[in-house]
């Protein structure tokens, strides 16, 4: 796809000639606000916000006081490499490391044109090469100031904002849709598992066995490579499936010599120990391709008795919301549950005959073709919106 842009026409600019921090302060009780958003609300690389904190209900922090109203544009100041920017449909309140933005002049730069600009890959490596601190890097006020790009003329912004916000738009309508099939998923699963004539009994009874990985000084910083053995740690397992987005090594030698015995087999089951808001504890996923990989502490690894449960299946039910509580139940800690091998092996639940697995798993299948369509088409979207931002924007520094 070819833009046509007239390049010669731009002009460069720095943000401090374009935005302001908007800074009302408001008083979360007395504001008659009902939402806020926290960093957790606020998704890394996508500008629409599907999740947020409610006034009086949930744990808010005391330097939570910057209004924010319908299109402004919030941008995390903290861990910048987290890359996250986003756009509010709905009024309420952030924390004072969120930038609340606007533009100064409509007539110079377009409200809906600023969140692509702050999106931009050449937009988040300066922030990155620019953060302060080590532990938990920002960037502050005047370094997002002094950031410079080139400004199209209004009518140019407003066709390619205009572009880019139809793309937005087909993404979050695919995932919409997304989810709106997983819960159904979600809903057939439980509804299965939920008949009275099958029999609950403990993990224990359906694994030959089930256990942590390694724990101290058998994988240490040295210990990692940029290439070798793969490790899988606790954000690789998610719900149904193992994440490549972030993959790490171990060095071949070491895993040789120490970890052997936690190498995943083909038909093992991986399981989080650990959990949170959105991803719960418990979790759990299939080995499958990443097989031969090792498995670090917090991640369990499991073998099932496939004359009593289908390794697919046992997935289905630790991730079915029936199995949460009794996770749960088990588990210890406030805002990040943990459970160990001893206790999840105690986690009571419902185990059909095989035959009766297989059948589920083939209703599940039908959602799941559909799921994966609709993923493919959100990445193809993906792929689209990042040649454009990389286009209009540049992809370096």
């Amino acid at each position: 796809m070819s833009l046509n842009l007239d390049r010669p026409a731009w002009k460069r600019v720095a943000l401090r000639e374009l935005v302001r921090h908007v800074t009302d302060r408001v008083d979360p009780e007395t504001s008659g606000l009902e939402r806020f958003l926290a960093g957790e609300h606020i998704p890394s690389g996508e500008l629409a916000i599907s999740t947020w904190g409610v006034i009086g209900e949930d744990p808010i922090g005391p330097m939570f006081y910057k209004r924010f109203k319908p299109g402004h544009v919030l941008y995390v100041s903290r861990r910048t490499y987290l890359r996250k920017v986003a756009v509010p449909d709905f009024e309420g309140i952030t924390g004072e490391k969120t930038f609340v933005l606007e533009t100064l002049d409509p007539h110079v730069l377009l409200q809906g044109f600023l969140p692509f600009v702050l999106s931009a890959e050449r937009f988040h490596a300066y922030a990155i090469a620019n953060s302060r601190g080590s532990v938990n890097p920002y960037l502050n006020w005047g370094e997002l100031l002094a950031y410079e790009f080139d400004l199209p003329p209004l009518e140019e912004q407003k066709r390619l904002a205009d572009l880019l916000w139809t793309i937005e738009a087909e993404l979050r309508a695919t995932e919409d849709l997304a989810s709106s099939l997983r819960a159904a998923r979600g809903r057939l699963v439980d509804a299965f598992l939920k008949r009275p004539e099958y029999e609950v009994e403990p993990i224990d009874r359906v694994v030959e066995f089930l256990r942590d990985g390694p724990f101290g000084s058998k994988i240490k910083s040295e210990h990692y490579a940029d290439a070798g053995v793969r490790v899988l740690r606790l954000q690789d397992v998610q719900r149904g499936y193992v994440s490549d987005e972030d993959i790490a090594y171990l060095d071949e030698s070491h895993v040789v010599r120490e970890l052997e015995r936690y190498r995943v087999a083909e038909g093992d089951v991986v399981i989080a120990g650990l959990g949170d808001e959105r991803h719960p504890v418990g979790r759990a996923s299939l080995a499958g391709r990443v097989a031969g990989a090792v498995h670090k502490a917090d991640v369990f690894r499991a073998r099932v008795k496939q004359d009593r449960v289908l390794p697919e299946f046992f997935v289905n039910v630790l991730n079915a919301e029936l199995a949460r509580p009794r996770v749960a139940a088990l588990s210890q800690g406030t805002t990040r549950l943990r459970i160990n091998t001893s206790n999840l092996k105690k986690v009571a639940l419902p185990w059909p005959p095989v035959a009766d697995q297989g059948a589920l798993l083939s209703a599940a299948g039908e959602f799941d073709d559909g799921i994966e369509l609709i993923s493919a088409r959100m990445a193809s979207a993906a792929a689209v919106r990042a040649t454009l931002r990389n286009e209009i924007f540049g992809g370096g520094r």
